[in-house]
Parts: C-alpha cells; structure tokens; sequence
C-alpha cells in the first residue's frame, strides 16, 4: 500500500527535529540524556558487538557472573553495525531507525482503523514517554511501533495478517520485557473485544481461528527471548519500597510513578546537566486530545485511561508534592495483573497508553476532516476542493503535533547529546590482565555507569556494580573510601592498606579529576595524571 501524500516529509522532519543537535555539535555525540543509561546500554553493544556472532551471557571485562541482555535484538543490530560504522554512528541509527518505527506502527494501526495515517505516526512517533526512554538510553523501548505494528495486522481480516501480527508481536519479546507484555495485554483486550463481537455477529469460529493461529505464533517466537528472564520474572527486580518526597522534576516523572499534572502540564522541567535520572514525561499533547475527544467514544478509550490510571504507581502525587493517597487502580492491579508488580518506573505504562492516544487522535482527525469537508460554503474554491483538504489537512495537524512537543511539552524533543569521546586519561592505562578500580563510584554528577563505556579505550576487566552506585563488596576500608570520594562530606582518609584491594585483583587505580588530589594523599604521587584525573598502578609497571 502506497504511503499518504506528505509521509515523507512528516517523518523527516520528526527525525530532523530529533536529531538537530547533532547538526551543531562540536565532537561526535549520542543521541541520549547523559544522566540516564545510555553508558551502560551502550557498553552492553559495545562487548557484544566485539563477539558477535557469539552471543556471551557474561561480560568478559567485568565482575558480573551473568548479564540477560533486556533487548537482544536491538543489541545485536547495534553491535552488528556498530563494527561495521562505529559505535556512535550505530546508536544513532537505533534512535533514529527507533523513531522511524513508531511513525510507521502508528500510521499503519491508523489506517487499519480508518484514522489518519500521518497524525496517527506523528502522534506515536512524538509520543514524550517513547522519547524519554530514547533519552535516557532504554533501548530496550527503542521498537515501541512494533505493538502498534502488530495490532495492525492482528486486527486485520485474514489468517495471513493474523500469522503477521503474531510473528510482528513475539518480536517484541526479543526487543524488551516492557514491550512483550505491554503487546501482550494489548493483544489479549483487543482479542477478547473482537470475539465478543463475533459471537453475537456469528463468525466466532473463524476469529478463534484467527486469534487462536496469532497466539500459537506469538508464544512459538517469544518464548526463546523470555526464558532467559524467568528469573527476574519469578523473584527479583520489585519496585520495593517508596519514598514519599517532593520531586522538582515531576513533568518527567524521574522515579517510579507519573505525577497527576504531568498529562497535561506543558513546559520544560527543571533538570540540571549532572543529576542522574531517567527521563519519562507522560504529556499527552492538547492537539492529540483534542482530536481523541472530536473522535467520540472508542473501545481504545479504555486502553488509554487504563494506561493513565496505572501509571501514577500506587502513590498519587500532584505537582511534585506527595498526596498521602494510595491509587486504588494500581493497588488492584498488583494484586490481580500477571507481573504488574515488576514495573518500578509506573510511567512507562504510557507507553501503550500512548499507541491507544495515537488511534484516538487519528480517529478524531478523520472524523475533523469529513466535516469540515462536508460543511464547506458553496464556494469550494475559497477552501480547496476536498480532495486537496484530505490531503493538506492531516499534513497540517500531523506537522502541528510534532510542533506542538517540540516547542510546549516537557520531552526531550530534539533529543540530548552524550559526548561520545572518551577522556584520553583512561587510553594512558597500560595493558594487562589485572582489574581496574574507577573512583569515586557514586556521589552528585558521578555516574556510576560512565566506567562502563570508558573500558572500550583500556580493555582492562573492571570492579565496578553496574547496576548502582557503590563499589563491589571485598575491597576493604580504603577501597570505600575511594568509592566514596564523591560525595561531601567524606570522612577522614584510613590507613593506606592496599592489600585488601590486591587480593581483589586490582591492579590499576583510576580517580577522577577533581577528587584525584584527595586520592594523592592516600595513594602517594601517581603514575600518570591528566586535567581529567590521576593513574595509580598497583603492579609493576610496563
């Protein structure tokens, strides 16, 4: 089927205006928040990279007994082409290509629900929860179209785009946990709706057939891709205990759920370049629900404020401040929702919230369009005869929403930039088998994640935790106070007993600037200091 006239130009300039910053920027740059998790998702592609076509499930360079990788498929097609192009040039891509995806989910999902292709895709592709977690380097978010892209085709009429919906649906498996169960419940709502209406219509044999083929194709493909993660999915990775407190950044819903006025709020939130957080705006845009609102009532409905409903978690929150109100719904939910208690970040509930927005606002922009069609004065000229308003209308609205996130909402639209260069400090280490201790390991504007994506200029194995702040346990009194560095008020320097840290199997101490001068006076002179930190070996030297 042949794209809607302007397609082209609506996706570019999306991507245009997602990818600005990389036209003005000074060095080489990933598309990423440089206090999300885009050091680590980036390490991840770099070490598979290096060992495709195997496919290790341990890091080989760090203190890690096993690392399930959320997002195999985008890893690899990272890795893939990262060593063929580089490294930065392959994230880019996956940003980009991620962007491209969601605008052709949602124009499909759109037209298969006689909506408006172009606003459907714009809407999906602008959608501020997908580009938060584009942002904040979860690619494991990154092919958020595929659901929309495999509603289409399960909605469709025949056992062939059956098949493909649930082909297109067991991929999500292989592309994030988030997105295989969000698809997952999606497809289960619109199944169940469909055969309930075919059982009054009576042609529910054929939709058991349908659906029946879709899931066997759907469990027949995911179930590869989420056997490595039963045990997360069985015992860890909880939201664990809440900590009630203002939040100044709450038009991003940095931690856990999405604050009440955050939906609808507009403006930017106030974020400073070194605070460590992730990025998840659940803005819905005034153009996209206007037009759900002009469309009328709709099953997806449902799906959009079940999605709202759940995605301030199970504490309420109004304009940063803490409500004191538990949410009913996601109390339920808990309880009754297979899995819904793995979620940490409720936000990220808008994302399929937000394919639900995406037909609503498509629906409700064909539904403006056959109006002001059939509502014209008698001088058609004065407007456009309606083949040119069926055209240029969905243009205009699709081009308005795109203008509108960039200009009025809170997400990141054009996205950030991460430094892609690595400071020439961590090239000077030499070569050797012994690990590598990067201090301070946590503190304000210290991520911890960093060391991660610097390996890839030393090669040395790590003894970092790179799943949060804090150094690994066994390092001894001195090795936590270097952890330690960065933050203030830091206690009196121990005795320099090195041994412990020996036995660890360091043999390389990294500090970085400024907190390199406090390790100076513990550590003695260093091997080799830079502006950007200080080198100690703990071996003899090359």
């Amino acid at each position: 089927m042949r794209p809607e006239r302007g397609t082209w130009l609506v996706l570019l300039v999306i991507v245009g205006v997602a990818g600005a910053r990389l036209l003005t920027a000074p060095e080489p740059a990933l598309l990423a928040w440089p206090g999300g998790e885009v050091y680590g998702h980036a390490w991840v592609q770099w070490w598979h990279g290096l060992a495709l076509p195997a496919w290790p499930d341990t890091p080989p360079l760090a203190e890690v007994h096993r690392w399930v990788v959320m997002d195999p498929l985008p890893t690899a097609l990272a890795g893939a082409l990262g060593r063929l192009c580089g490294w930065t040039f392959a994230w880019n891509a996956l940003v980009i290509g991620a962007i491209a995806l969601a605008f052709a989910g949602g124009a499909a999902l759109a037209r298969r629900l006689q909506g408006a292709p172009l606003v459907g895709g714009a809407v999906m592709a602008t959608a501020p929860i997908f580009l938060g977690s584009l942002a904040s380097g979860l690619t494991e978010d990154a092919a958020l179209g595929l659901v929309p892209l495999s509603a289409a085709f399960l909605l469709g009429p025949s056992l062939g785009a059956a098949a493909l919906g649930g082909a297109l649906l067991g991929l999500t498996a292989w592309c994030g946990l988030y997105l295989a169960w969000f698809g997952a419940l999606l497809a289960v709502f619109l199944g169940l709706t469909e055969l309930l209406a075919a059982a009054r219509g009576g042609g529910l044999p054929r939709a058991l057939g349908r659906w029946g083929l879709a899931a066997a194709v759907a469990i027949l493909l995911a179930a590869p891709a989420l056997r490595p993660h039963l045990d997360r999915v069985s015992g860890g990775h909880r939201a664990g205990a809440v900590t009630e407190q203002v939040e100044p950044a709450w038009k991003v819903n940095p931690w856990r759920g999405a604050d009440l006025a955050a939906f609808v709020a507009p403006g930017q939130a106030p974020l400073q370049g070194d605070e460590l957080l992730r990025l998840h705006p659940t803005y819905l845009g005034w153009i996209a629900l206007a037009l759900a609102l002009a469309g009328g009532r709709s099953r997806w409905w449902l799906v959009l404020l079940g999605a709202a409903l759940m995605a301030p978690g199970q504490h309420l929150r109004l304009a940063g401040e803490p409500l004191g109100v538990e949410n009913p719904v996601a109390v339920w939910a808990w309880r009754v929702l297979p899995f819904s208690d793995l979620i940490n970040h409720h936000a990220r509930w808008m994302l399929l919230g937000q394919v639900a927005l995406a037909v609503l606002a498509a629906r409700g922009a064909r539904s403006v369009i056959h109006r002001v069609i059939h509502t014209r004065p008698p001088d058609q000229n004065r407007i456009g005869t309606p083949g040119m308003i069926e055209s240029a209308l969905p243009l205009a609205i699709a081009l308005g929403t795109t203008v509108e996130i960039a200009t009025l909402s809170p997400a990141p639209f054009p996205l950030p930039l991460t430094p892609a260069a690595v400071d020439p400090l961590w090239s000077l280490v030499p070569p050797g088998e012994g690990a590598l201790l990067p201090v301070p390991a946590g503190g304000p504007g210290v991520h911890f994640q960093r060391p991660l994506y610097e390996q890839r200029a030393h090669g040395r194995p790590l003894l970092v935790n790179p799943n949060r702040p804090g150094p690994p346990p066994g390092l001894g009194p001195l090795g936590a106070w270097l952890a330690g560095l960065g933050h203030p008020g830091q206690p009196p320097a121990p005795e320099a007993d090195l041994s412990p840290l020996k036995r660890a199997g360091v043999s390389v101490i990294v500090a970085r600037a400024p907190t390199h001068t406090r390790a100076e006076e513990v550590l003695g002179p260093p091997w080799r200091e830079t502006p950007g930190g200080a080198i100690w070996l703990l071996e003899d030297p090359p």
